[in-house]
C-alpha cells in the first residue's frame, strides 16, 4: 500500500527532471542553430555539478538508467552515470555502520586483486605511453631510458665531485692510519664533504633533466620522487658511516669494534633501502595515475618487505639480544622470560604496524603509511638509544663495556660474546640507571607514537587529569634518582682521580670540600623534586615557601650557636685553614684530622680518642702538616765530647735515610748537625734540624732517634741525663754516704733530679 505513492512520487519526479534535461538540451541546439547564423554568444550551458545536484537521493541504478535514456550526447550520459554510481555508494556507505563498511571495502579490493594483476602488462603500458608518442615496451623503455640518464649524470657528476675532493680525504684517512681515533672535527669535515658529494648529485640531475626534458607528464613528479629517496639513502649512509665507520676504527665517533660495526651499518642501511624502497615505488605508481585496483596489487606486497626482513633479523638475534638485555638489566628470573620473549613481542608490533599500513592501502589513505613508518622509527630508536647511553654510562662509572673480538659475523648476526661482569657496586648503579633509561624510553616512545596516531589525553576526562599528574610525578622522581646517583658519582670520580694522583695540596683539599659539596647538592636536588611533586598535585608553593622563611627565621633565633658553627665552619674551609688527614692542635687537643661535617670535624689522638670540635668554639688552630715541618733534635752529651766526630756521624746518618726507599722521599733538608747550642751543668746540648714534607715528620724523627743513638753508642760518645753532678777532687778520699748526702742537698736547694 505504502510502495504505490512512493512509486508514484518517483515516476514524477523522474519526468520533472526529464523535461528539465530535455529543455536544456533544446536550449543549447537552438543556441548553436543561433550562432550559425551569426546571433550573439548564448551563455554557457549548466555543468555536470549543477546537473548532478538537480539528482534526488535514494535512486536506484534502474531509475539512474530511465533518467538517462532520454539524453543524446553518449559521452555525458556516461560520464553523468559513473559520477552518479559513485556518489550513490558514497551516500549508502555512509549511511551503513562504520565496521560493515570498512569490511565491505576489504572484500571488494580483496575479490579485484586477481583481475588487477592480470591487467598490470596493460596498465602500466597505458601508464608509460601516457605522452602519446609511443605505446608499449618501446615507449617504457625510452621514458625509463631518460630517466636512467638523469640519474647517471648526477651519479658522474657526484663522482666528480668526490675526485676533486679527494685529497682532503686523503689527509682525513692518514690521521686514523693504525686505528688512531681522530678529533670530532674531522669526522664533521667529512661528513660536510659526502654532504657536498650528495649535493652535487642533484644538481647534477636537476640540470640534465632541464635539458633532456622528457615529455611524459608524470617525469617531474616520478624524478622527484626518486631523487629524494637516492638523496636519503646516500644521507643516512654517510650517517652510518659518521656514527661507526665499518672500514676506518679510528673515524668512529662510537666506541665499538670492527663486528658490531659492520653489523650495524648493515642493519640500518638494508632497512632504509627497503623502507625508503617501498614508500618511492608506491609514491611512483600514483603519480603514474595508475587505478587504485593496480597500486594496491603492488603496493600490498611490497609494504610487507621491511616488516618481514626485521622480523626476521629479530629472530636470528634473538639469544645475543636477549643476553646484553639481561646483562644491561641484571633482572629476575621472572623479568628473564619477558626478555627471552622478545622476538615474539617485536613480530606481533610488527605485524600489527603492517595491517595498519595493509588498511591505509586498502582504503587509499595516504596519511597512514607515513605515520606507521615514525612509529616504526620510534621503536627502533629504542633499543639504539639505549646501547649509545649505555656505552658512556659505563666508562662514566668505570665499569667495562660489552667488547667482542674476532671476524665480523656473517650476514646481518649481532656479535654475541658475554662479557665478564664484575660484582661491584659501580655496576649495579649502572644498572640501576639503565633500567631508569629503558623505562624514559619506552614511555616516551608510546607517548609520541600516540600522538603520531592522533591519540588526545585531553578527551579522557578525569581519567587524563590523574594520568597526567602520575606521570608528571613519575618522570620528576625518575629524574631526581638520575641526578642524585650521577652527582654522587661525579664526585666520587674526581675523588678517585684526586687520590690517584698521589697526596697533594689539591688531592686533600678535594678529600675535605668535595664530601660536603655532594650533601649540599642532593639536598638542593631533593628539594627541588618535593616542590615539584606538591606543584603537580595542584598544591601552592608560594605559601609553603614563604611558611619556610617564617620557620626557617625562627630556627636561625633558636639555633644561633650551631648557624655561627656552620658560618665559622665555612670560613675555616673557604681559607683553607686545615684539611682532613692534617695534624691540628686546638687549644689543648690534637690530632689528625679524620672527618669535616657541617657544624664540626672530628679529630683522632695518636693513642686513638677522637675529639669532636665544633667551628664556632674554635678560636685558634695550629696545623702541623702544612707545606713543610721543620723537626729539631737535641742530644745531651759529656763536655769532653770531640764535636768533629758528632758531625761526621749526623752526615753520614743523613745520607742513609736520604737513601731510604721508605723515609727519603719525604725529605726537603737532609739531617744535619747544628753544633752546640747550649752548655748546662755537666753537659753540652747538641743540635741537630730537618725539614721533611708534611706528615712524614714523625716517621722520620723516629728512625734518626735510633740511627744517632746507636751511632754514639758505638763511637764512646756518652750521653748525659739530667740531674747533679758531684765532683770529686782526685786523690780525696771521700766517703760514699758523703756524696750522696752532697746530691740530696744539691737536689733540695736546686728542685732538680738525681
Amino acid at each position: 500500500m505504502s510502495a504505490r505513492p512512493g512509486r508514484g512520487r518517483s515516476r514524477s519526479g523522474i519526468g520533472w527532471l526529464a523535461s528539465l534535461l530535455l529543455a536544456g538540451f533544446l536550449s543549447l541546439a537552438l543556441a548553436g542553430s543561433a550562432a550559425a547564423k551569426g546571433s550573439p554568444p548564448p551563455p554557457p550551458p549548466p555543468d555536470l555539478d549543477s546537473v548532478l545536484s538537480a539528482f534526488p537521493d535514494g535512486m536506484t541504478d534502474a531509475q539512474l538508467d530511465a533518467v538517462l535514456g532520454v539524453m543524446n550526447d553518449k559521452t555525458l550520459r556516461d560520464g553523468l552515470r559513473k559520477r552518479l554510481v559513485a556518489e550513490m555508494a558514497a551516500r549508502q556507505a555512509a549511511a551503513s555502520p562504520e565496521g560493515e563498511h570498512i569490511l565491505k571495502i576489504y572484500a571488494e579490493r580483496l575479490r579485484a586483486l586477481p583481475a588487477a594483476y592480470a591487467a598490470l602488462p596493460s596498465t602500466l603500458d597505458a601508464a608509460f605511453s601516457r605522452d602519446g608518442t609511443i605505446s608499449g615496451f618501446d615507449g617504457a623503455a625510452r621514458w625509463i631510458g631518460g630517466i636512467a640518464l638523469i640519474l647517471a649524470v648526477g651519479a658522474a657528476g657526484m663522482l666528480a665531485v668526490r675526485a676533486l675532493l679527494a685529497p682532503v680525504r686523503r689527509r682525513i684517512r692518514e690521521q686514523a692510519r693504525g686505528g688512531t681515533r681522530i678529533a670530532v672535527g674531522a669526522l664533521v669535515l667529512r661528513l660536510m664533504l659526502d654532504l657536498v658529494e650528495i649535493a652535487a648529485f642533484l644538481a647534477a640531475s636537476a640540470l640534465t633533466y632541464a635539458i633532456v626534458d622528457p615529455t611524459h607528464p608524470a617525469a617531474p613528479q616520478v624524478l622527484m620522487i626518486l631523487l629524494r629517496a637516492i638523496a636519503a639513502v646516500l644521507v643516512v649512509s654517510k650517517l652510518t658511516l659518521f656514527f661507526c665507520d665499518p672500514e676506518n676504527p679510528g673515524m668512529r665517533l662510537l666506541t665499538v669494534d670492527d663486528a658490531a660495526a659492520r653489523a650495524l651499518h648493515r642493519i640500518v642501511l638494508t632497512t632504509t633501502l627497503l623502507v625508503v624502497g617501498v614508500t618511492a615505488i608506491s609514491r611512483i605508481l600514483m603519480a603514474l595515475k595508475l587505478d587504485d585496483e593496480s597500486i594496491i596489487a603492488l603496493a600490498l606486497p611490497l609494504s610487507l618487505l621491511p616488516f618481514a626482513y626485521l622480523a626476521g633479523l629479530a629472530w636470528r638475534n634473538r639469544s645475543a639480544v636477549a643476553e646484553r638485555a639481561r646483562h644491561w638489566l641484571s633482572v629476575g628470573s621472572g623479568r628473564h622470560m619477558l626478555i627471552d620473549a622478545w622476538p615474539v613481542l617485536l613480530t606481533v608490533y610488527l605485524a600489527i604496524l603492517w595491517l595498519v599500513i595493509a588498511d591505509g592501502i586498502l582504503r587509499v589513505q595516504q596519511g597512514t603509511a607515513p605515520r606507521a613508518l615514525a612509529s616504526l622509527l620510534l621503536m627502533l630508536s629504542v633499543p639504539l638509544l639505549a646501547w649509545l647511553i649505555h656505552r658512556p654510562l659505563a666508562q662514566f662509572y668505570g665499569v667495562a663495556v660489552l667488547t667482542t673480538g674476532g671476524a665480523a659475523p656473517a650476514g646481518d648476526e649481532i656479535p654475541n660474546q658475554a662479557p665478564v661482569i664484575p660484582d661491584s657496586s659501580a655496576f649495579k648503579q649502572v644498572q640501576r640507571l639503565m633500567r631508569a633509561v629503558w623505562f624514559v624510553l619506552i614511555v616516551g616512545a608510546i607517548v609520541l607514537t600516540s600522538r603520531i596516531w592522533g591519540f588526545d589525553p585531553d578527551q579522557l576526562g578525569i581519567g587524563t587529569y590523574v594520568f597526567s599528574i602520575l606521570f608528571d610525578i613519575g618522570v620528576v622522581l625518575l629524574l631526581g634518582y638520575v641526578g642524585w646517583a650521577l652527582i654522587a658519582r661525579s664526585i666520587d670520580r674526581a675523588m678517585e682521580n684526586a687520590k690517584a694522583g698521589g697526596v697533594s695540596t689539591k688531592a686533600q683539599r678535594l678529600a675535605t670540600l668535595l664530601p660536603l659539596l655532594r650533601k649540599f647538592l642532593q639536598v638542593s636536588l631533593g628539594l627541588m623534586v618535593a616542590m615539584i611533586v606538591l606543584a603537580s598535585l595542584g598544591v601552592e608553593i608560594g605559601p609553603l615557601l614563604a611558611g619556610a622563611g617564617v620557620v626557617g627565621i625562627a630556627i636561625g633565633l633558636g639555633a644561633q650557636q650551631t648557624i655561627a658553627d656552620i658560618l665559622a665552619g665555612i670560613f675555616f674551609l673557604l681559607e683553607d685553614s686545615f684539611r682532613i688527614g692534617d695534624y691540628v692542635e686546638v687549644g689543648n687537643l690534637r690530632g689528625d684530622v679524620e672527618s669535616i661535617s657541617l657544624r664540626s670535624m672530628k679529630l683522632r689522638h695518636q693513642r686513638g680518642a677522637v675529639h669532636t670540635l665544633p667551628f664556632g668554639q674554635m678560636k685558634s688552630l695550629t696545623n702541623y702538616t702544612r707545606d713543610w715541618a721543620l723537626m729539631r733534635l737535641e742530644f745531651r752529651v759529656a763536655p769532653d765530647t770531640d764535636i768533629g766526630l758528632i758531625k761526621k756521624l749526623v752526615k753520614k746518618i743523613g745520607q742513609e735515610l736520604l737513601d731510604d726507599p721508605a723515609l727519603g722521599p719525604g725529605f726537603i733538608d737532609p739531617l744535619k748537625s747544628q753544633g752546640i747550642r747550649n752548655v748546662e751543668d755537666g753537659a753540652m746540648v747538641i743540635g741537630i734540624k730537618y725539614i721533611a714534607k708534611p706528615g712524614t715528620q714523625f716517621a722520620i724523627r723516629r728512625v734518626a732517634y735510633e740511627k744517632l743513638v746507636n751511632a754514639f753508642r758505638e763511637n764512646g760518645i756518652e750521653l748525659v741525663g739530667r740531674g747533679v753532678v758531684v765532683r770529686v777532687e782526685s786523690g780525696d778520699q771521700v766517703p760514699a754516704e758523703a756524696i750522696g748526702a752532697a746530691a740530696a742537698q744539691a737536689i733540695e736547694k736546686g728542685g732538680g733530679h738525681a
